[in-house]
């Protein structure tokens, strides 16, 4: 008699793994997502964090880099890295941007009032939001709605009814 398996037996072992990854392989999925947004919303409290530590101890933001301010990957609109890029640029600040999984989600510009104290920071959606990939889950996130949802009078944000704005050295954060 010889030793081995039937054809019927390893039928049923490939039949066994192909059920076991059709369960795993989405939940993998689902957890890379998670991961993402949790990166995300981090990246964002890191911005804030460490732009209104640098303001609360330099005063200004001046000719600062993003690169003195933070280590968060700050994008311009094209997806270039903007570290060696100033915070802010004069009355008419550029824009920057936040990425996830490579699509620009989250805008935000950062201005330093000249004269007229404190500075702030406003965030705001982008049109990426609207696509199918990550960007409407880091929109829908908790912490990121609540900021979204954050005013400071005599300020008028960049886009009206969409965008959050929080001044440098406040105790307002987002949880």
């Amino acid at each position: 008699m010889k030793k081995g398996f039937t054809m019927i037996e390893l039928i049923f072992v490939i039949v066994i793994l192909g059920i076991l990854a059709s369960v795993a392989i989405p939940r993998l999925a689902a957890t890379r997502t998670d991961a993402e947004i949790a990166t995300t919303v981090s990246n964002l409290r890191t911005l804030i964090s460490d732009l209104s530590s640098y303001y609360v101890v330099k005063g200004e933001f001046g000719n600062a880099k993003w690169g003195d301010v933070t280590n968060v990957p700050v994008r311009r609109g094209n997806k270039k890295p903007a570290q060696q890029e100033k915070v802010t640029d004069g009355e008419y600040d550029g824009v920057y941007y936040l990425s996830a999984g490579g699509i620009n989600c989250i805008a935000f510009r950062v201005k330093d009032r000249a004269g007229a104290r404190p500075a702030y920071i406003e965030i705001a959606k982008t049109g990426s939001e609207q696509n199918n990939g990550i960007c409407p889950d880091i929109i829908n996130a908790e912490p990121i709605k609540a900021f979204l949802d954050l005013r400071v009078p005599n300020v008028t944000p960049i886009e009206k009814g969409g965008a959050g704005v929080i001044t440098f050295g406040s105790s307002t954060t987002i949880y």
